[in-house]
């Protein structure tokens, strides 16, 4: 017993070293390559010449090992989606040793962009968050359980298992049939207690290893064992759902407007601020947590498969990844009247497309559509990274712009006694900008409250939005929804891989979802964008 203890705590630790950042990125940096020997093939190709020889080097493309199209499954019982669903769990078994590698901040080779590329082309939107969740799930498994060590090594998980199991079970076995003379009743019953409930832990480590999806999926890559794995997939359908996500699902939710009504003075929070404890009561008080809808999921993936379609060369390529809401506005005809609020700095635009946002939400509106609320936890989503997340978020001074605008949000609203949601968006649209409140406020404050309160007359004048609710709402909200995708994509693709990692343990985090999902769409900053992998030949002829 002693030396299975030794063995857990050594194995404990082995997996705590083994998941950290830089033992990651060590074990997947590959063996150096010095490839071909350039000063032989030079010499060769010199010597011919000089001896009268027609020398030509020829350049072809190299072949690639280990193409991620997969055999053809053999005939089963499975109904239609638990098929699809099986594909799926196939393919991100065969994506994620390489898409693991971006988590270590490692780029990945044009071949593995053009390989996830082609396979998510024919996926839809659902079966392509499912395959990102499971990846999700693993490095999760990785990073913060003993994944690194167990699926690591081929059959350790299994062995070290067993073994433990066999040597606790044989101790207790041991322990029944020898003399208990000496030992009171309660020491006797506490011993069985123990060494019965080690024995139960370690049946219940072996029973969710072999229910997981990635035992699974490699007894169905080995082609071996095809009865258990088929047998071992139909239980795990039953047990989770495919339709269960593999992480939170939830998008927390985060309001200037709302905080600023809310957070009044008084002599308590003197004292925790005092104590540098009122931002974390901030943070907890004022964010609420909503489900991902599935519309919203659609719309990101649409809107990255368009984006990827519309990608020619490089040159596209490193333009579209800079986008922040500009290709949204070109592609719908809007960015000579709202490119400003998108060429600001980032920190800035979000607070100008929240604010706009919140305020149009609470208009009076005869449409109630699916894109009016997208539009809406998007906005608050990106406003809780910028405030409290924001070491996910590129550099900039987001938390001071955010500090000014909720001082001048306060102060307007306590000057005219408002105390609810829809009243203080009415007021604050109530006041004029003609003049751009930038020139007249200066430098001095950062706030941007009517600076988005004059995007948000924009685009009631654009769209014919009229008091009693009339005007183009629909096509409003089309435009405003994309802008967002196109901004959370942008924060997504800017965040380090190892700030990704980190969230994983807290439920994980849909910019995440998204980093994840742009990568296998060969979206983002993650790749070599210029096709490599050539060899050279050298051709002697007479």
């Amino acid at each position: 017993m002693f030396g299975v203890a030794i063995f857990k705590y050594a194995e404990r630790i082995w997996s705590l070293q083994r998941a950290s950042m830089s033992s990651l990125r060590s074990s997947m940096i590959t063996k150096p390559d010095p490839g071909p020997n350039y000063a032989k093939f030079m010499q060769e190709y010199t010597s011919s010449n000089a001896a009268g020889l027609t020398a030509i080097i020829k350049v072809e493309a190299e072949k690639h090992k280990g193409d991620l199209e997969s055999q053809q499954p053999k005939e089963s019982t499975l109904s239609e989606s638990a098929k699809k669903y099986d594909e799926v769990v196939r393919k991100a078994y065969k994506f994620f040793p390489t898409f693991k590698r971006l988590f270590v901040d490692l780029i990945l080779s044009y071949k593995n962009r053009e390989d996830s590329q082609k396979y998510f082309e024919g996926l839809t939107s659902n079966d392509a968050y499912k395959l990102i969740e499971i990846e999700l799930s693993w490095m999760y498994e990785i990073l913060h359980s003993k994944g690194s060590v167990i699926y690591a090594f081929k059959h350790y998980g299994w062995v070290s298992r067993v073994i433990t199991l066999f040597i606790i079970t044989a101790t207790l076995c041991i322990f029944a049939v020898s003399d208990h003379t000496g030992y009171g009743g309660f020491e006797t019953t506490l011993t069985y207690v123990l060494l019965g409930g080690a024995v139960g832990l370690e049946i219940i480590a072996l029973v969710f290893m072999l229910l997981s999806l990635w035992t699974y999926a490699a007894l169905k890559e080995s082609n071996s064992f095809g009865c258990l794995s088929h047998f071992l997939f139909s239980i795990l359908v039953k047990l989770r759902p495919e339709t269960k996500p593999r992480w939170s699902d939830k998008m927390a939710q985060y309001s200037l407007i709302t905080y600023s009504l809310k957070d009044q003075p008084c002599c308590w929070k003197s004292i925790i601020k005092s104590i540098g404890f009122k931002e974390t009561w901030d943070n907890y008080r004022y964010t609420t947590y909503v489900t991902v809808k599935d519309g919203l999921k659609n719309l990101v993936f649409q809107e990255l498969k368009n984006k990827m379609n519309s990608i020619e060369d490089t040159a596209s390529y490193r333009r579209f990844t800079s986008h922040r809401g500009q290709w949204a506005l070109q592609r719908k005809g809007y960015y000579q009247e709202f490119g400003w609020s998108v060429e600001a700095e980032f920190d800035e635009s979000i607070l100008l497309w929240h604010i706009a946002t919140d305020l149009l939400f609470h208009e009076k509106s005869k449409v109630h559509d699916e894109k009016r609320e997208i539009s809406k936890d998007i906005s608050n989503y990106m406003l809780f990274l910028l405030i409290v997340r924001p070491f996910m978020m590129p550099a900039g001074i987001g938390q001071i712009r955010f500090g000014d605008t909720c001082a001048e949000a306060t102060n307007f609203l306590q000057q005219y006694g408002v105390i609810n949601m829809d009243d203080a968006s009415r007021m604050i649209l109530e006041v004029s900008t003609e003049y751009d409140p930038a020139l007249v406020k200066g430098d001095r404050s950062k706030s941007v409250l009517f600076r988005g309160c004059m995007l948000a007359h924009d685009l009631k004048e654009q769209f014919k939005i009229t008091e009693n609710g009339e005007g183009d709402w629909d096509k409003m909200w089309k435009l405003i929804s994309v802008v967002w995708v196109e901004i959370l994509c942008y924060a997504a693709s800017k965040c380090s891989g190892q700030y990704h990692a980190k969230q994983l343990s807290k439920g994980g985090e849909l910019l995440t979802v998204i980093w994840f999902l742009m990568a296998h769409l060969g979206m983002g900053e993650q790749y070599r964008i210029e096709e490599g992998h050539a060899r050279a030949k050298l051709i002697v002829s007479k």
